[in-house]
């Protein structure tokens, strides 16, 4: 009976003993455990859940910012009111011939001799006698006489006239256009926004999980006593990576003001999704302020007798 006891007594003590040692393992390899899991949980289970929600909260909040350069030829076709006077300053060279039918009077520069042959009747019946007769017409007798000649004239003729102009001419031109077109399109204004709203709900608590757990054995006493009070942590609460989960833009052009459209701006607006989904809220645009302005090639056109016009077609040089 006392060998039955001893055996017993030992049997017990080996039993505390083993017990003792086996917990004490345990509670290393739980210590062990926690500290890896601290690891895992800072080193790669933060990083990776949080910078794929920050990826896809920044991805929502992305802006395409760009600038497009549009070099195409415009077909002008268009009918411009002309009203303006123009300004006529030439020569023109005169060559014909003018008829000159006239009656006038002319007066001798000089004595002009004149000699004629006469006829004399003599008085009486006396007979006639034929001579010659010698005049001179003095300097400054004015003699009528009747002009019929053609007069040449080869000269130039110095023109300064005033031509008002008052036509409907049509153009028809191909202008060549280079722009610079800015671009700015929110992706949480195309469908992207649907596609990126949709894995921050997937991965949203999951990161939330992670990012609520004790991550040293400092917030990890706190979290047991918690426990310990009846008060557990809610992992699903919200904190500051959660607040702010996206530290922003280090690529590419800071996000610019909205480039408000003046009245006489061009806005090209993206076509509607013709596969059926549903249409974003708002639909990207693309504005070309108006102070691009193409410059056209000066046409050249050709004025004609207003009586004469039928349709005068300005050309291109």
């Amino acid at each position: 009976m006392v060998g039955l006891r001893r055996i017993w007594n030992a049997f017990k003590n080996f039993a505390i003993f083993f017990s003792f040692v086996v917990n004490f393992i345990f509670l290393i390899v739980i210590l062990l455990l926690l500290t890896v899991i601290f690891q895992i949980t800072s080193g790669i289970a933060e990083p990776l859940l949080g910078g794929l929600y920050g990826s896809f909260v920044g991805l929502n909040k992305a802006r395409i910012i760009t600038t497009i350069d549009v070099n195409d030829t415009i077909n002008v076709r268009d009918t411009i009111q002309v009203v303006d006077s123009i300004n006529v300053k030439d020569t023109i060279p005169v060559v014909l011939d003018i008829p000159l039918q006239q009656n006038t009077v002319v007066v001798l520069t000089q004595p002009v001799p004149i000699t004629a042959n006469a006829s004399f009747a003599l008085p009486g019946g006396g007979g006639t006698i034929r001579g010659n007769v010698a005049i001179t017409l003095p300097q400054g007798l004015q003699l009528p006489v009747a002009l019929n000649l053609n007069v040449p004239v080869d000269s130039s003729l110095p023109i300064d006239l005033k031509v008002p102009v008052n036509l409907t001419v049509p153009v028809d031109l191909k202008v060549p256009v280079a722009l610079k077109v800015p671009v700015d399109i929110p992706l949480e204004e195309t469908q992207l926004n649907d596609v990126a709203k949709s894995l921050q709900d997937v991965i949203g608590p999951l990161t939330r999980v992670v990012t609520n757990l004790p991550k040293n054995w400092n917030e990890m006493w706190i979290v047991i006593g918690k426990i310990l009070a009846g008060q557990p942590p809610d992992l699903l609460q919200d904190n500051d990576f959660m607040r702010n989960p996206w530290s922003g833009f280090r690529t590419g052009v800071a996000t610019p003001t909205p480039i408000a459209a003046p009245p006489d701006a061009t806005v090209i607006t993206a076509p509607p999704d013709q596969g059926g989904a549903p249409a974003p809220a708002a639909t990207p645009t693309v504005v070309i302020p108006p102070t691009v302005t193409p410059v056209p090639p000066t046409p050249t056109l050709t004025i004609i007798d207003p009586s004469e016009y039928r349709s005068p077609t300005p050309t291109a040089p």
